[in-house]
Order: C-alpha cells, then sequence, then structure tokens
C-alpha cells in the first residue's frame, strides 16, 4: 500500500512539473522578460490561434495514444509498456514536444510577447533538444530494445531508391519553408542598431545593370525547381544536409555579425528598375552576409549537373549570371558575394573538412611531451592552458583597465576553485591535482561578490564580463583535455571520432579505451564555445544588460553541457538519480541563467586594450602554466602531480 501510494505520489509530481511548473514558468520568465527583449511582433490574428490550437491536439493526441496504445504514460520515470507507432507517433517522434513548441510559438504571437516569441521559444526549442540528445533518446532505446519506426515527416532512407513523391513535396516543408521563416524573420527586425555596412571602395567600381536583375529573380525558380530534378534517396538526403548545414552557418552569421548592404538610390525608373525596388521592398538590408542568393545558385548548378551532367556548362554559365547580378543590381556588395561562395564550399567539402578537424584534434590528443627540470616537470598541455588565461585576461581586462588587480583576483579565483571542486568530486579517482569547471564557476561567483561587497564595482558588471571571457578560457582549454585526455568520449561504431594512444593519456591511464574510436567531446566544446562566445559579444554590441549577457551563457553552456555529458565516458564521473552529476549541474546551470536574464543592469560599457594589459595577461599565463602544467612527479603530497 505504502508503495502504490508512494509511486503515486511520484507520478503526480512528475506531471505537475512538466504540466502545470513548467508553463507557468514560462510565463513567469516572458513577463519578468518583456521590457528586456525591444522587438516587434508580427501581427498573425489567425495563424496564431492555429499553431495554439494545433500543439494543443497533438498533444492531447500523443497521451491519449500512449496510455490507450502504449499502456502507460507519457513519463521517462514511468514509461509506456508498449511501443507506440501509431496515431500522433505516425507523423513525428516526439509529437508532444512539437505540440508545446507550437503553443510556445502561438501564444507568444497572439499575446504579442516579444519575449515569448525571439527569446523563451527559440530557447525552448534548444532545451527540448538538447533533452532528448542527452537523455531521453537513450532512455527510450533502452526501454524499448532499440526499437525505432520511420514516421512521415522523417527524411528519406539512405539508400539509392527512387525519390517518392511524397519525400519530394515534403522537401519543401523540410527545407523551403524553414529557410523562408527564419529570414523572413530576420528581415522583419529591420536594420539592427549596431549595423555594419559590408561596402568597400571595390563596390563603387562595379556598374549598375538594370536589366541584371532578370538573373536575380531567375535564382527563385530555379532553386525551387531543385526537388522536381531530384532523382533518389541518397542524392535527397545530401541536398538536404546541404541545405541545412547551409541555413546554419548562414544564419548563425545573421544572428552575430550585424552586417547590413546598404541601397543606393535609383533615379531612372524602367521595368527592370521597378523590379529591383520591388525586391528591395519586399527583401531588406539585412541579412546580407554571406549572401543566400549566391548561395543558392551555387546549390542549383551542383544539383542540376548532377541530374543533366551533359549540359552543366549551361548551369555553371546561369549560376554564374545570377551571382553576378547580385553585384550589378547592388542588391549585395563584394563581400557578401565571397563570403557566400566560402559559405557553399564549407558546406561542399564538409566530410572533408570534418575528417581534417578531428585528424588535428587526433595529432593533438597524442602530442603529450614533458621537459623535466630537477623535481619539475613542465607538460606541454599547461601551454593551451595558459593560451586560455591571456585570453581571458584580455577580455576582463579590456573592460577593467583601470583595475588589473581584479582580473588577477578572478582568474586565480577560478583555478583554485577549480581544484578544490575537483578533490571533492573526483578525489577517489587518483589524480592528485585535477580541476573541475563547475568548481572554477562557483570559486569566481564567490569572489564577484566579495569583489562588489567591498569595492564600488557593480555585481553584474564582472558577472558579464566573466561570462563573457569563459567561452575564450574554455575555447583553449579543452585543446588540454585533448593532450591530457580528461573530458574524453565513450566508445562509439557510428560516429566519427578520435583514438587516444598515448600512454601517458588518461584515456590509456583510468578508462583503458586506449585506441578505441571515441566520442570526440572536446571537439564538440570546442565548437560550441566559439560559437557561444560571438553570440555573447553581439549582445554586448547590442547594448544587451550585463545580466542578461551572464544568463545567455549560462543557459547555452548548460545545454550544450547536457548533451556532451551523455557523450563522455570518464570512469570517475558519478552518477545521482540516473544522471551524471554534471547533467544535473548543467541543468542547474539553466535556471540559473534564466532567472539571471530577469534581472535589471546596466549594459557593458566597451573599454579599451594597452600594453600593460597585455603585459599582465603573458604573467598571468604563466601562473595558470604553472598550475594547469607544471608539477612535481617525485611528490605524492596533495596537489603536487598533474596525473
Amino acid at each position: 500500500m505504502k508503495t502504490t501510494l508512494k509511486i503515486l505520489f511520484q507520478k503526480i509530481i512528475y506531471a505537475s512539473t512538466f504540466c502545470i511548473f513548467l508553463p507557468l514558468f514560462l510565463i513567469f520568465w516572458a513577463k519578468q522578460t518583456e521590457n528586456i527583449i525591444k522587438l516587434p511582433v508580427p501581427s498573425l490574428p489567425v495563424i496564431d490561434l492555429v499553431l495554439v490550437f494545433l500543439g494543443l491536439f497533438l498533444i492531447i493526441i500523443a497521451m491519449s495514444n500512449l496510455w490507450f496504445k502504449g499502456k502507460g504514460l507519457p513519463m521517462n520515470a514511468f514509461p509506456p509498456k508498449k511501443y507506440v507507432s501509431s496515431g500522433a507517433y505516425y507523423f513525428f517522434h516526439h509529437p508532444i514536444y512539437v505540440g508545446a513548441v507550437l503553443m510556445c510559438l502561438g501564444i507568444s504571437l497572439y499575446f504579442k510577447s516579444a519575449s515569448g516569441l525571439w527569446l523563451i521559444s527559440p530557447i525552448f526549442i534548444l532545451l527540448i533538444w538538447a533533452y532528448l540528445k542527452g537523455f531521453e533518446n537513450e532512455i527510450i532505446s533502452s526501454n524499448f530494445s532499440n526499437q525505432s519506426h520511420r514516421t512521415f515527416f522523417d527524411f528519406p532512407e539512405e539508400n539509392s531508391d527512387s525519390l517518392s513523391l511524397k519525400n519530394r513535396l515534403l522537401i519543401y516543408i523540410w527545407i523551403f519553408l524553414i529557410w523562408f521563416l527564419l529570414y523572413e524573420a530576420f528581415i522583419f527586425l529591420g536594420t539592427p542598431p549596431d549595423a555594419i555596412s559590408t561596402r568597400v571602395f571595390l563596390d563603387d567600381l562595379i556598374p549598375f545593370l538594370d536589366f541584371s536583375v532578370v538573373f536575380y529573380v531567375l535564382s527563385y525558380p530555379l532553386t525551387l525547381a531543385i526537388p522536381l530534378i531530384l532523382k533518389d534517396n541518397k542524392t535527397t538526403r545530401i541536398f538536404i544536409f546541404d541545405s541545412i548545414l547551409g541555413m546554419g552557418i548562414i544564419f548563425y552569421c545573421y544572428l552575430v555579425f550585424p552586417f547590413i548592404v546598404p541601397y543606393t538610390d535609383i533615379e531612372n525608373r524602367s521595368f527592370f528598375t521597378n523590379l529591383i525596388i520591388l525586391g528591395r521592398e519586399t527583401d531588406g538590408q539585412t541579412a546580407a552576409l554571406p549572401s543566400f542568393h549566391v548561395f543558392w545558385a551555387m546549390i542549383f548548378y551542383k544539383y542540376f549537373s548532377l541530374r543533366f551532367p551533359k549540359i552543366s556548362f549551361l548551369f555553371a554559365f546561369i549560376s554564374f549570371l545570377i551571382i553576378i547580378s547580385c553585384l550589378t543590381t547592388y542588391s549585395h556588395t563584394i563581400l557578401d558575394v565571397i563570403f557566400g561562395i566560402i559559405s557553399y564550399y564549407i558546406v561542399h567539402y564538409r566530410t572533408f573538412i570534418y575528417k581534417k578537424m578531428l585528424f588535428v584534434c587526433e595529432k593533438i590528443s597524442n602530442s603529450w611531451k614533458e621537459w623535466h627540470f630537477g623535481n619539475i616537470r613542465v607538460i606541454n598541455h599547461g601551454f593551451y592552458a595558459a593560451l586560455g588565461g591571456i585570453s581571458g585576461f584580455l577580455i576582463i581586462g579590456y573592460f577593467f583597465p583601470e583595475q588589473l588587480f581584479i582580473v588577477y583576483l578572478i582568474g586565480i579565483s577560478g583555478f583554485v576553485g577549480a581544484g578544490l571542486w575537483a578533490q571533492f568530486i573526483e578525489s577517489s579517482s587518483g589524480l592528485s591535482r585535477p580541476f573541475g569547471y563547475y568548481g572554477s564557476l562557483i570559486g569566481i561567483g564567490i569572489t564577484l561578490v566579495l569583489i562588489s561587497l567591498f569595492s564600488e564595482i557593480d555585481f553584474w558588471k564582472l558577472m558579464g564580463v566573466s561570462a563573457l571571457a569563459a567561452s575564450s578560457i574554455q575555447f583553449f582549454g579543452r585543446f588540454r583535455c585533448l593532450v591530457q585526455g580528461c573530458c574524453h568520449g565513450k566508445p562509439t561504431e557510428t560516429t566519427l571520432g578520435i583514438c587516444f594512444h598515448h600512454p601517458k593519456s588518461r584515456v590509456h591511464k583510468m578508462a583503458n579505451l586506449s585506441g578505441k574510436n571515441l566520442y570526440p567531446t572536446q571537439f564538440y566544446s570546442i565548437v560550441t564555445n566559439f560559437l557561444t562566445f560571438f553570440f555573447l559579444f553581439r549582445l554586448v554590441t547590442l547594448q544587451m544588460s550585463a545580466s542578461f549577457i551572464i544568463g545567455m551563457y549560462l543557459i547555452l553552456n548548460g545545454s550544450f553541457r547536457f548533451v556532451e555529458e551523455s557523450l563522455r565516458g570518464e570512469p570517475q564521473t558519478p552518477y545521482f538519480m540516473g544522471m551524471r552529476v554534471y547533467q544535473w549541474l548543467a541543468m542547474a546551470s539553466v535556471i540559473i541563467g534564466i532567472l539571471c536574464t530577469c534581472a535589471h543592469s546596466l549594459p557593458l560599457e566597451l573599454g579599451e586594450l594597452n600594453m600593460e594589459i597585455i603585459l599582465h595577461s603573458l604573467l598571468y599565463g604563466f601562473l595558470v602554466l604553472f598550475a594547469y602544467g607544471i608539477d612535481f612527479p617525485k611528490s605524492n603530497k596533495r596537489f603536487s602531480r598533474l596525473e
């Protein structure tokens, strides 16, 4: 009886968390940030309600499918007894989450909530993705013995079968509808306050040819015709992933680099100039670099040439005319076009580039070197940590050029906190001087509180600047992880990874995974920290508050870390209630980050970089080198050895 009541109570708590507390928390978040996110919201009086009711319908149908067909509840802790692949699950693998996202978007539109539409909905999607990739998919696979099914909206299978009519038409949803909505979102938001023109003096040398608008406009029907000429599933999948990666690269650039193409006045009116003016009115100066027009023109050439190789020269010529028309209609600048071409080639050679990056990571991971000077040992991985320390010092020093002692306090408290934290969390691992990321956060946080209490420096400014520096520090720090072999992934047979062979690596000494193909988790972290840094710096140029910047850092870092932890394979990582401890900490990071975005503070004011800061950064880099790369291997004292 007690057991039954306990399970019932747990189910009520679980259901209440996701069905009551989470929606209320999102509403609270939207209300608290409505004066922070000052962006326009489109008026869509019918679509907003359609999204709300469609989302609600999906959720109700999916839950009933799990109850009646799966004989269970939509809860990971109390999963259904049977695998469900019909009903709402015929269309989506996760219809409840799809419905929740649709409702979030619809409610935001209905109430004209800028924070709901532009802040909470995108982050809600990110958090759902992180939860699925980092936890739920693994649980579902385990509960149902890797059972899976194909849904209506799944991409085509990876084979040489002819492309079906259904999948041919679905490309317009998978790719072009998503592209249209995201592109129009950037256009709708208008010219940002921190806009930067991409026009250079060479653009003045290009003649204005109004008739070339014919080729410019030709890009639209030719791009939309690509799905009609795709032959098989394999080629279609390549096109889909080409498009998705291209959109990812270009939309990210639009998000973090506020480049615009300044339109020049058109005095003479004709049929052609009227077309150009119409294009400008429906388009905009934003969403300029890289040029999507150029990217799609090259995608058109690639797939039409694959389908009709005998006349590929014709498609090359048409693609060339479209690209040139971007310049001669003054719709884009030379820089827009160049980076559009670069984006295409990154996409086209993505597998080669990715393998080369992993090759470099593997080289670094097996590059351990050490030099002995008596009882002192210098290990090469410490130099990567020093680079991270130098970059972090430069960033914080840039904002506090007259208070460098504070920069030292923040930096030293970071690696002291990291060392003490790891002693408690990983003390049983046999490591004498390990370091833990979350310990550095705690150490820095305590120091920032003390500094703000005993000085006139604003606490949020300290936090915001430290968050900006953290991504750079972690970026370089992960190269140290590669050499040392910490933070490594678990073995995988389905993903390109890296192999550790060096006998000094922790992968060999502690995990016994030497020579195994491991998830390149350090590389994943390098990439996410790189992307996060530029996003945070864009928030600085937009004059967003310091509290908002620290909040976004904690949200992004926590989301990515949650997924990264699910792929790690370190044996010393403790578990708590079915999840890695660091996943719980990542979730806490997200929640704290959300609360930080609700706080009100001043924006970060740009400082200056001088030679004194640079020299002090080098000195601080040596301190970091001593902490992370110099030890005493013959000593058995605590903190004496790095391995």
